[in-house]
């Protein structure tokens, strides 16, 4: 019984992962892509100023390998990480972007969720878009 429960969970989880990533993709923007500079993700975390990891986040995804790296490897590559984790998941997030409005509310950001197994390895990730306007 207790498997059959575990592994109802984990598909609950799965099908609320792929909900999330379809509602996430709702904003399509055009962005200029730049090829990944670690130097530069890391720079842009020192000023909280994200403009050129958006133009980066393509070249990361498509062409360096996420899936598999150990959390240390994560953070060796693009730095310093805000690590969030539930009863069912444990994962890291890294701001890509964000806009403020006039009241320095934000109104919208984007994010690279990296989601680790039990031993801190990333099995998954995704692109978490979230727009106040949308709420």
């Amino acid at each position: 019984m207790e498997k059959e429960t575990m592994e109802f969970k984990r598909i609950v989880f799965l099908l609320l992962s792929v909900l999330a990533i379809q509602a996430c993709q709702k904003k399509v923007e055009c962005v200029t892509k730049l090829k990944f500079d670690k130097r530069l993700w890391l720079s842009n975390q020192q000023k909280d100023c994200y403009r050129d990891r958006e133009k980066m986040l393509y070249d990361l995804l498509d062409n360096h390998k996420i899936k598999g790296l150990k959390y240390s490897e994560i953070e060796k590559l693009l730095g310093n990480v805000e690590i969030e984790s539930t009863s069912h998941s444990k994962y890291v997030k890294y701001s890509i972007t964000s806009e403020k409005d006039l009241t320095i509310d934000q109104r919208y950001s984007k994010e690279l969720i990296i989601f680790l197994d039990r031993d801190s390895i990333a099995q998954s990730f995704m692109v978490a878009n979230h727009d106040k306007n949308d709420e």
